[in-house]
């Protein structure tokens, strides 16, 4: 009798102790799983709203505009109207979109100009969201020492928009490259593209920049 109650006592201990080991089991499991679930929720969100973002030049100013030379501190005014871009902006669609983005502006040389003779100034990015654009992220580039040169400015831009937001980015522009030779005096459009890429997604926008005849800045 003494044998049969302690091995149905044994067995019932067992089968509990069974029971708060799978408990336990069951509920490590599920604790592990939480930041498997969350991480799933979160990224369609952030897709999302990469999806839904858009790139444009959203303000510009045409005006006997003051430019810097952008490789030293010399400022010339244009004596005729010059037009530029003044405002990037990053609109964001539904979620949140946050990140780092990488910044590309390059503007080309006006299409049908064939200069032969001397060199001339492009246009630069001066400064960008405020802050002084370095020697290293900007190139000027000549073909044959000519005409004008093919400008970038490469930076990278800290990103935080709320949903339905937009960061608006002012430029400010100056003077690129170097003059040598003849000064060239004409009218000149330039193209400006503008370049914004995000985890992997990139957005453009189009713009330019002219300048009338007159203007005595190349």
């Amino acid at each position: 009798m003494f044998d049969a109650v302690s091995s149905e006592q044994g067995s019932q201990a067992g089968g509990a102790a069974r029971g708060r080991l799978e408990r336990r089991t069951v509920l490590k499991g599920a604790a592990w799983s939480v930041p498997v679930i969350a991480a799933a929720v979160a990224a369609p969100s952030a897709s999302a709203s990469l999806s839904n973002a858009s790139l444009q030049w959203s303000a510009s100013s045409t005006s006997l505009l003051p430019l810097r030379i952008l490789s030293s501190q010399t400022v010339l005014t244009a004596k005729a109207l010059v037009t530029v871009p003044t405002v990037l902006s990053l609109a964001n669609g539904t979620g949140p979109l946050s990140g780092e983005a990488v910044v590309t502006i390059a503007v080309a040389r006006p299409v049908g100009l064939n200069i032969t003779v001397g060199r001339a100034h492009g246009f630069g990015v001066d400064t960008f969201n405020g802050i002084a654009a370095t020697s290293g992220q900007r190139t000027a580039t000549y073909v044959n020492n000519l005409g004008f040169p093919s400008t970038t400015f490469t930076t990278t831009q800290a990103v935080n928009i709320a949903s339905g937001g937009a960061l608006n980015i002012p430029v400010v522009w100056g003077l690129a490259g170097s003059r040598a030779g003849l000064s060239i005096d004409v009218a000149a459009s330039f193209a400006v593209t503008a370049t914004v890429t995000i985890d992997g997604k990139s957005f453009t926008a189009n713009s330019t920049i002219s300048a009338l005849v007159g203007a005595g800045i190349f």
